[in-house]
């Protein structure tokens, strides 16, 4: 599956995902950044804040679910495209929005975009690549989270002169832009494209020739990809929680425009790490590595009496977890079969879901207190070392 005489270069494969993924984290973090000038507007109470929230997450979960069947089973350049236009109504709807309600439901439908992304782009990689290099390339898609500073970047620069109104519409005109150059990098894909649109290309072994029905084969996928989901959605709960957590520690950062980058940047050399790793040992491994050092610098920052303990932690843990974010695109893809887009992009997304929910999980176990955070991060460091050797075994099984 490496590019050949019939087929477009890695490098624009990887650059046809890359660019709808950058949009799902500049999408997904601008909402946050602008979260309180849209309470303001709206006057929302804290029920009303909440309940917003809730919707952007379930809409992730279903776009996930939807959009990840439909890629399946029609291809996943063509779902590809239509998930750039369902995001672009939405956010283009949020810049219009005339009431809560209104709100709410373009924030859903820009949410179901967002949630559809990150398993199409995965996977439509996943399957161009040799193993060889798919956790790299993989790792590499990763810095799509550097939309995240898009965001911030627009916030500091950009908010006081076009509004977040302005803002949202603002992010029409890329979309735009990318749809197109998505849709010419899409055309050149003719063998890709043609393979996509089986919707049913194992990444390890060819199709059947007479397939089982529909329903049945529904069935025989659900049982066989049950036991590798549980494991990817354990994975993804724990650690794109820690990365939520996180959220905490950064106000201890100082509040500025360098600061932010280098939060930021410092991701980027954890997942270059976590490829390296996987390639020379294996996905156990840089797991393992992974929760080693959480619990490790979770005890450290626990015990230390240092009051620079909360800043060295904010900064030292986005290196930590680029580590499991850049392999979790190609580890996923490579554990599910026949409805791998769908079943690897529910896995990550419902992990997001979770992990959402973990700074009430620390209030409702009287963790506030700073030094008590850090019992819950080395939970999840625990919880990702039990949960290493599973994931092991699924990756020598294949």
């Amino acid at each position: 599956m490496v590019a050949s005489p019939g087929k477009p270069s890695n490098a624009r494969i990887y650059w046809t995902a890359f660019i709808g993924l950058l949009f799902d984290y500049y999408g997904l973090y601008l909402f946050i950044y602008l979260e309180r000038e849209l309470a303001a507007r709206f006057s929302l109470t804290p029920g009303a804040s909440n309940l917003l929230q809730f919707v952007g997450l379930a809409g992730v979960g279903v776009g996930a679910l939807v959009f990840g069947w439909l890629a399946d089973r029609l291809g996943r350049g063509r779902i590809m495209l239509v998930v750039f236009g369902v995001y672009g109504l939405g956010i283009g709807g949020i810049s219009l929005a005339w009431s809560f309600y209104s709100l709410i439901g373009f924030r859903l439908i820009a949410s179901l975009a967002l949630g559809a992304e990150w398993g199409i782009s995965h996977t439509f990689l996943a399957e161009r690549v040799d193993r060889a290099t798919r956790y790299r390339f993989a790792a590499l898609l990763q810095f799509a989270i550097l939309g995240g500073l898009l965001a911030a970047l627009a916030k500091f620069y950009l908010l006081a002169w076009l509004g977040w109104r302005g803002l949202f519409a603002a992010s029409i005109a890329p979309v735009a832009v990318l749809s197109f150059l998505r849709w010419r990098m899409l055309a050149a894909d003719v063998q890709g494209s043609r393979v996509s649109a089986e919707g049913s290309r194992d990444l390890h072994a060819g199709t059947e020739p007479n397939p089982p029905p529909l329903r049945r084969r529904g069935r025989d996928a659900f049982r066989a990809n049950a036991a590798p989901f549980a494991v990817c959605l354990g994975l993804a709960c724990l650690t794109i929680a820690s990365g939520t957590i996180n959220v905490f520690f950064a106000k201890d950062l100082p509040q500025g425009v360098l600061a932010t980058i280098v939060f930021w940047f410092n991701v980027a050399p954890g997942m270059l790490a976590g490829a390296w790793i996987v390639r020379r040992f294996g996905v156990g491994w840089a797991l393992a590595v992974y929760a080693v050092a959480l619990i490790a610098l979770s005890g450290w920052a626990w015990f230390s009496g240092s009051p620079s303990r909360a800043l060295v932690f904010a900064l030292a843990l986005p290196l930590l977890n680029g580590i499991p974010f850049g392999l979790m695109g190609a580890f996923f893809n490579e554990v599910f079969g026949e409805y791998r887009t769908m079943l690897s992009g529910a896995a990550y997304n419902l992990g997001r879901i979770v992990a959402g929910f973990s700074p009430a999980l620390i209030a409702g176990l009287c963790l506030r207190d700073p030094a008590n955070y850090f019992i819950f991060t080395a939970a999840l460091g625990a919880g990702v070392l039990a949960l290493s050797g599973a994931a092991a075994r699924l990756s020598r099984r294949l």
